[in-house]
């Protein structure tokens, strides 16, 4: 009887796993000789060779003692059995297992037909051997971590699987290549076996393994028929008689089917039990749609950890203590890693090895993306980042595997399907098609409509592919096409937000690439909204440029997205774009180009209240705009200059700037620039108490600036006007002055401006004795100015904390 059991239970896990009784052999040390012996129930086996199997396989301790368990069986003809000699076998098994050998009560002999029964967990007597149905569960990892919200929706469809309602078919616990689909089904469900006591039935489907073809549904059935105990002759020869007797015998029971590594749902749907009381779950790194829509999957989708859930799994591998006190270079680590759950087990286990080596260390290591990938691997195929995404890339058509690797070029942090176009050279709608296919294979994600990306493991991965597939002048193409696609689409976007603001520049662009198709926003608000979703990619855009000599691309990309950097405050990025410019300017020795990044790089410095720096850097570029004869620039620099001056209370420096301005502009017959000479003039003449003088100046400048159609300029000039109404005590005035005004700014999407605004209208509601209509203005500018972190937002939160009752109305500072 020993035998016989232990035949059947080694039989159906090797079946399971796929292996052949030769690669079995190949994996455990055991002669495939007396696999086949085994298997066939002829032969009692060692203790050993149950132990090396049992490893080969990967079953869980509990599922070993029952392997030894049934290897020990006494056979019913009086053969040995290892309990008879205490100084044998079962001390063997004591050494190996740390469990005493007990010995086990002869088990009945078996049917003449022999069909697994169930039996409830712990229904047994103690030493007495059963045969139950089939675990075939792999074992479930012992550090497994985070995952509630996952587990809480699996754990809700157990109450589905009752009379009336069909098979529950959890499909979608899908996801990138190292995830942690499997891990999260075999935990899953190892927690609700219990709930299925005629058996759990595993199959690996092998859908992206790069060295065999995907399992065919017959083949598993064949499996699942064997493990269920049906006598291999009254087993149908054809297919589809094998899954309809496995569907029978499914059929009334209560049974849990995992079925992993599904390639499509066409591997899965002939599997599907129809018993009301079964439980099917399934993992892929496709989606499928089909298994969805067509039988009622629940689509589970596995995204990386949190992360706290991968602070919790290094502290589980770690050690809590380790994690808490290097707390800095396990963060690090953790992005490193890209929150995988493969990567992060790897980069575990490394680190395990050598316990005294401090984190940083390991940190140091993973940060040159060069070898990233080659640190992370622990020698297995199924613990290497690299293979495990191999498997998913291969099975790409080869357009798709193409744009997969061009995407490797692009910094991120996302792509949309316009730029993916550029990208590849490819018309729009074939790329939408390949961008859902990577979609579909988990090898990118969409976190928003119409956007794409892939976490860092990932972009490593394709870039490591474009190097070895694509040659060095398709890369450069590529690359040259991206730059082109995002420069003319940003200088698109700009020529429609700010073609009235004398803060824009036109930029004199070359013809785009062949195959590049810029962006073409409608209006102001698709440009500003174009901006706002672009601007992170932009900022890596310009860095890549940089980076790789596109000098000339790299200074017109900043040209392109200046003005809208300057309006919504964004000062690091603007102060690091500047740099980007001057460098890149410096690099090709054009002097033009150079004076425009002294000028930003004087404003930026300018808004952060670094008035040297600032003045330095704007007389430089006020010099060499005069050397290069570019009068509308010099002008413009002059009022940066004026400007400059006020910010450290030099008003008479400030208004005799604003006039060599203004003659300038008048010599230039510009109009715009005459607007906005003299705002500057009446404003700083308003600082120095000179009111009445003053509002004639703004006045001239506000025609000026409606002639030129300039709304910007309008707007700073009525909120000039409303200041100096306020000023003159005429409150009601002033606040139509500042009403246009902030409608104006809102209306060309200049956010930082719209702070001072509400500031000076707060100003005047409180002037009015309008309390609570001042602390509402205030509460607005505010807002605004903490999340910019600008400086002005402590004199706004004094205003308010000023105000009766304040306490309960001021935000603190972030």
């Amino acid at each position: 009887m020993g035998a016989a059991v232990f035949a059947a239970l080694l039989r159906e896990r090797r079946l399971s796993a796929g292996w052949s009784q030769d690669e079995l052999a190949e994996r455990s040390g055991v002669s495939a000789r007396s696999i086949s012996a085994l298997e066939a129930g002829g032969r009692r086996p060692r203790m050993s060779s149950v132990v090396r199997l049992a490893e080969a396989l990967g079953v869980d301790p509990e599922t070993r003692a029952a392997w030894l368990t049934a290897a020990r069986d006494p056979d019913p003809r009086g053969a040995e059995a290892p309990g008879a000699d205490p100084s044998g076998a079962d001390r063997w098994v004591a050494e190996r297992t740390g469990a005493p050998g007990v010995p086990v009560a002869a088990a009945a002999p078996a049917a003449a037909t022999p069909a697994l029964r169930s039996v409830a967990p712990g229904s047994a007597p103690l030493g007495t051997a059963v045969i139950t149905g089939p675990q075939q569960l792999p074992m479930a990892v012992r550090h497994f971590t985070g995952r509630t919200r996952e587990l809480q929706v699996l754990d809700r469809l157990l109450a589905d699987v009752t009379p009336g309602c069909g098979a529950v078919v959890i499909s979608a616990i899908a996801g990138t290549a190292g995830v942690g689909k499997t891990t999260l089904a075999v935990h899953f469900a190892h927690r609700v076996a219990e709930h299925f006591p005629d058996g759990q039935l595993f199959a690996n489907l092998r859908g992206f393994d790069p060295a065999r073809a995907p399992v065919d549904a017959a083949d598993v059935a064949r499996g699942f028929l064997d493990a269920l105990g049906v006598p291999a002759h009254r087993i149908p020869a054809d297919p589809d008689g094998q899954l309809a007797l496995l569907r029978s015998r499914l059929a009334g029971t209560r049974t849990l089917m995992v079925l992993d590594n599904a390639r499509e749902a066409e591997q899965v749907r002939p599997l599907l039990p129809g018993s009301t009381t079964c439980l099917v779950v399934v993992t892929s790194r496709n989606r499928l749609p089909g298994l969805v829509a067509l039988d009622g999957a629940v689509p589970l989708t596995l995204d990386v950890l949190t992360p706290e859930e991968a602070r919790e799994l290094l502290a589980r591998r770690l050690g809590a203590d380790v994690v808490e006190e290097q707390r800095e270079a396990v963060d690090e680590l953790i992005g490193l890693c890209a929150r995988l759950p493969l990567a992060l087990n790897i980069a575990a286990a490394r680190a395990a090895e050598e316990p005294g080596t401090p984190l940083g260390v390991w940190a140091g290591e993973l940060r040159d993306s060069r070898v990233r990938l080659d640190l992370l691997s622990a020698g297995d195929s199924h613990a290497d980042v690299r293979g495990v995404f191999s498997w998913s890339y291969r099975a790409l058509a080869p357009q798709a595997a193409r744009l997969f690797r061009l995407l490797g070029l692009h910094p991120g942090p996302h792509i949309s399907a316009a730029a993916a176009a550029s990208l590849a050279g490819l018309p729009q709608s074939e790329t939408r098609r390949l961008l859902e296919d990577l979609h579909r294979a988990h090898l990118i994600t969409a976190p928003e409509r119409g956007r794409y990306t892939f976490h860092d493991l990932l972009r490593a991965y394709a870039a490591e592919q474009a190097a070895a597939f694509e040659s060095a002048a398709g890369r450069d193409a590529a690359t040259l096409r991206m730059f082109d696609h995002y420069l003319h689409s940003a200088h698109r976007a700009g020529c429609l937000a700010y073609a009235d603001d004398a803060s824009w520049q036109t930029l004199d662009l070359a013809e785009p690439a062949a195959g590049v198709t810029p962006e073409e926003p409608a209006d102001r608000r698709q440009a500003l909204a174009w901006y706002r979703e672009e601007q992170p990619v932009l900022e890596r855009v310009v860095d890549a440029a940089h980076r790789t000599g596109a000098d000339v691309h790299a200074w017109q990309l900043v040209g392109a997205q200046v003005a809208y950097l300057l309006k919504s405050g964004l000062w690091q990025q603007w102060q690091r774009a500047s740099e980007i410019a001057l460098a890149a300017a410096e690099r090709t020795g054009d002097l033009r180009h150079q004076a425009h990044a002294h000028r930003w790089l004087g404003q930026v410095h300018r808004s952060q209240d670094r008035q040297p720096e600032a003045q330095r850097e704007l007389r430089l570029a006020l010099r060499q705009f005069e050397a290069l004869g570019d009068r509308p620039r010099q002008g413009r620099t002059q009022l940066d200059l004026a400007i400059a001056h006020g910010e450290v209370r030099a008003n008479a420096e400030a208004v005799a700037e604003s006039r060599r301005a203004l003659e300038l502009f008048q010599a230039l017959g510009d109009p715009s620039g005459q607007a906005l000479a003299l705002n500057s003039i009446g404003w700083y003449l308003a600082q120095q108490g000179e009111l009445r003088e003053a509002l004639p100046y703004c006045r001239r400048g506000l025609d000026l600036a409606r002639e030129a159609g300039n709304l910007p300029g309008q707007s700073s000039i009525w909120d000039s006007i409303g200041f100096i109404h306020h000023q003159l005590g005429e409150y009601h005035a002033a606040l139509p002055a500042y009403h246009e005004s902030l409608r104006l700014r809102q209306a060309v999407g200049d956010y930082f401006l719209q702070a001072d605004i509400h500031t000076h209208i707060g100003d005047t509601h409180l002037a009015l004795g309008d309390v609570e209509a001042a602390r509402s203005a205030w509460l607005l500018g505010l807002t605004i100015l903490d999340d910019l972190q600008h400086r002005d937002a402590d004199a706004v939160r004094a205003r308010l904390n000023a105000l009766p009752g304040a306490g309960r109305a001021v935000p603190e500072a972030t």
